[in-house]
């Protein structure tokens, strides 16, 4: 199933106690959220990667992102 996602650049913990820049994601569905660092296109997919790895609700869904033309490769 395709499934839309609200996508935000966040500010995350880094190694060294600096914020580094991140991006989180949350589905539309079931809201389950997840972060990841970089704010590339390629972030952008790793966290289309992690929500359906860890969705709760064991679906195997296509995610979507409605400003994803706003994460270049």
């Amino acid at each position: 199933m395709r499934v839309s996602c609200s996508v935000e650049e966040v500010e995350l913990d880094g190694d060294h106690a600096d914020s580094v820049p991140g991006i989180g994601l949350a589905c539309s569905r079931c809201h389950h959220e997840v972060e990841v660092f970089g704010t590339s296109g390629r972030s952008l997919r790793r966290g289309f990667v992690m929500l359906r790895e860890e969705c709760p609700e064991g679906e195997n869904n296509y995610y979507v992102a409605d400003d994803a033309d706003d994460y270049p490769d």
